[in-house]
């Protein structure tokens, strides 16, 4: 029995041994397969870096511009920046970009399906026009591209992306401007870029004065530079729908300008709260009735600045040509608060008594005010406040303004709110 017993422990004690030396082997292995894996995951995301880096790379190979629908150029290639005589900043800023918008990309954007984007020509005006004239040969000094594409929606970033295909098309432009007129065509053509260009720096300084307009309200008002910036974008959404469904007929001067300078003047909307004691302006409770009065008074105030500058310009024959572009500044100040039922201030407007200017901005102020974060006002959500300017159309709102609304609000969701 001992001897037994014996044998049985020498077995048990080898037993042990080798399963020590399996759990040994076990701990390497396991260790060994960890260190494979974490390898193996590595490697799989290097791959899948270097295959998005490819792919991005092969897409801007095929597309030598991309921009988005706010007007951005996320991609140019060096290449063409070269052929066009620019920086990407000069062309990201030029007036090529409106006009690529205005005249040529689809903004129709009440589908997120791929739109083809058909080829179109499209001339670049070349800086050294000297380079191109001498006394026995006259050449056109444009770089003449085809331009095509697609318009891809981003469902993540909620964005509309063009993605541009470019070719040189300047020898087939050439030689068919040889064959007829080419120095009536090239002298016209040349007068309209310099036409588009001497557009573009009115524009600019006519943003300028009224930003620098703006920052000096700012001191007083609780309007912060971003809401007037956001103000700005949403009115320039609107003006753009409204142009593209061709919804007025008759404007003071051209129609197309006429909306853009609404969308410039509409961050003067409540310059007259100047003429408002501060304590009321920042005050967070609830208005008392003579406190609400004063708040009111800021339209006539503010339309009361205008006016002076009206009436200053009036009396240089100089200066006359711009009270068409001043009555836009004057009416949104006046009458931005009226609603479409009548019911609301300075002067009880009813329907299209109210100036289309003061329709398009009251729109455009609601959205904005429900979506910011100020003292007195817990921010909706996009959809939330889309259904309130749904909900008011008819009452306070234009009812054909809200429908142009509803046709661009997906653009809004782009617009970032703290």
């Amino acid at each position: 029995m001992r001897t037994r017993y014996q044998q049985l422990l020498q077995k048990y004690k080898r037993v042990l041994a080798y399963a020590k030396k399996a759990q040994i082997v076990n701990h390497r292995l396991y260790t060994n397969n960890l260190k494979l894996r974490q390898y193996y995951n590595r490697i799989l995301k290097r791959t899948a870096d270097d295959t998005k880096r490819l792919i991005e790379n092969r897409i801007k190979e095929k597309y030598p511009l991309i921009l988005d629908h706010q007007k951005r150029v996320l991609h140019i290639a060096n290449a063409l920046l070269q052929d066009m005589e620019m920086t990407r900043d000069e062309f990201s800023s030029s007036f090529y970009i409106d006009l690529l918008f205005e005249k040529y990309l689809p903004i129709d954007f009440t589908s997120t399906d791929e739109i083809a984007i058909d080829e179109f020509h499209f001339p670049i005006l070349l800086q050294d026009i000297s380079a191109f004239q001498t006394d026995y040969l006259h050449l056109h000094p444009f770089r003449h591209l085809g331009i095509s594409g697609k318009r891809v929606y981003n469902k993540r970033k909620k964005l509309f992306y063009y993605f541009l295909s470019i070719r040189d098309i300047s020898p087939e432009i050439e030689l068919s401007y040889y064959e007829k007129t080419d120095l009536i065509i090239e002298t016209l053509t040349a007068v309209n870029m310099q036409l588009l260009q001497a557009q573009k720096t009115i524009e600019a300084h006519k943003s300028l004065l009224i930003s620098l307009v703006c920052s000096l309200v700012e001191e007083h008002n609780k309007e912060t530079a971003q809401h007037l910036q956001n103000l700005r974008i949403i009115t320039t959404h609107m003006t753009e729908e409204i142009h593209r469904l061709n919804l007025i007929k008759q404007a003071p001067y051209d129609k197309f300008q006429y909306l853009k300078d609404i969308a410039y003047t509409s961050v003067l909307h409540d310059i007259g709260k100047v003429h408002v004691k501060k304590d009321i302006i920042e005050k967070n409770t609830e208005l008392i009735a003579e406190e609400f009065k004063e708040m009111q008074s800021h339209t006539i105030a503010g339309a009361a600045y205008i006016k002076k500058v009206i009436i200053l310009f009036n009396r240089d024959p100089g200066y006359s040509k711009y009270i068409d572009f001043l009555m836009i500044p004057y009416q949104i100040c006046l009458y931005h608060h009226e609603h479409w039922d009548g019911t609301g201030y300075p002067k009880g407007l009813k329907g299209p008594q109210i100036p289309l200017p003061a329709r398009i901005v009251a729109i455009a102020d609601a959205y904005d005010a429900m979506r910011s974060m100020r003292s007195y006002n817990i921010p909706c959500t996009h959809q939330e406040a889309v259904a309130e300017i749904r909900r008011c159309s008819g009452t306070h709102f234009d009812p054909n303004l809200v429908r142009v609304f509803l046709n661009i609000e997906r653009k809004l969701e782009a617009i970032p709110y703290t």
